[in-house]
């Protein structure tokens, strides 16, 4: 990875349905990080292009349907604009509509680079409760291996799953991103910084949770974005703010604790067969 890489995650509220305030918001905000303190990267949450979801509603389901859009449309387009005019990578979530099938959606994060190229995607793997009604799986997880770092991207519950991030640093992450909606029915606000530290400490890899605040229908969520390095300090945290969250992510540290507990040498895949049978 750079040697010391600049990283801001957006903790923002998001528009329900209305990708075009949330692009302008969003174009704002990578301005503001480039301007303020140099970044090489850009976060932004889970669905930044319309919002959550809510409980099942067919009409509120055709709806959000038609308020998605495809990789190719004017959100990833606009977002893309805007990281090559400020030159910057840029990760974003967003309501992706299926390629080829009507009516269908994943939950999707996109990174894109400085020259506005889409250098992959990641498509949310574990879907928790009534998203399954709006939401298929993905079925890859892929390390991006580019000039500032190998990024590794997880999305939301994706999180909440240690043997996918392990599967993202055995792949060669040094930076984990973890975009989220976590809202408040759900968990503790502190849940979030327990999961961003602790996703780096097992694989001594720095951490960046990215969630948003605000409400969607009755659903509200707590913010508490954090960024850790690779033993869990926390080099970043916020609370129910809206903010933009800096941290410098340094190489040294990340090979100084690599060398110091070395997780991947002593791991025992021969003990580890229960992970991978069915229930």
């Amino acid at each position: 990875m750079k040697e010391n890489l600049r990283i801001a995650a957006v903790q923002m509220p998001t528009v329900w349905m209305d990708y075009k305030e949330n692009l302008k918001y969003m174009k704002e905000a990578i301005e503001r990080a480039k301007e303020e303190q140099n970044v090489d990267l850009v976060i932004f949450p889970e669905l930044s292009s319309i919002g959550y979801i809510r409980e099942r509603n067919k009409q509120f389901g055709c709806k959000y349907i038609k308020s998605a859009e495809k990789i190719s449309g004017p959100f990833v387009s606009g977002i893309a604009q805007q990281a090559k005019k400020s030159g910057v990578y840029v990760i974003t979530g967003m309501t992706e509509l299926h390629p080829e099938i009507t009516g269908s959606l994943y939950n999707s994060a996109v990174l894109i680079d400085p020259r506005g190229d889409i250098v992959g995607k990641h498509r949310k793997l574990h879907i928790p409760g009534y998203e399954k009604h709006y939401f298929i799986p993905g079925s890859s997880a892929e390390v991006f291996k580019t000039p500032i770092g190998n990024i590794g991207i997880t999305i939301c519950y994706d999180g909440q799953f240690p043997e996918l991030t392990r599967t993202l640093a055995l792949k060669g992450a040094e930076v984990l991103v973890m975009l989220w909606n976590m809202p408040d029915f759900s968990n503790p606000p502190e849940l979030l910084h327990y999961i961003t530290a602790t996703r780096a400490a097992e694989n001594r890899m720095f951490s960046i949770s990215c969630n948003r605040i605000g409400q969607d229908g009755e659903i509200s969520f707590f913010g508490h974005s954090a960024v850790s390095d690779p033993v869990g300090n926390f080099l970043a945290k916020a609370e129910r703010e809206e903010t933009i969250l800096y941290a410098t992510l340094s190489r040294d540290v990340l090979l100084e604790e690599r060398a110091q507990q070395p997780v991947f040498r002593d791991r025992r895949p021969d003990m580890y067969s229960e992970l991978i049978k069915p229930l």
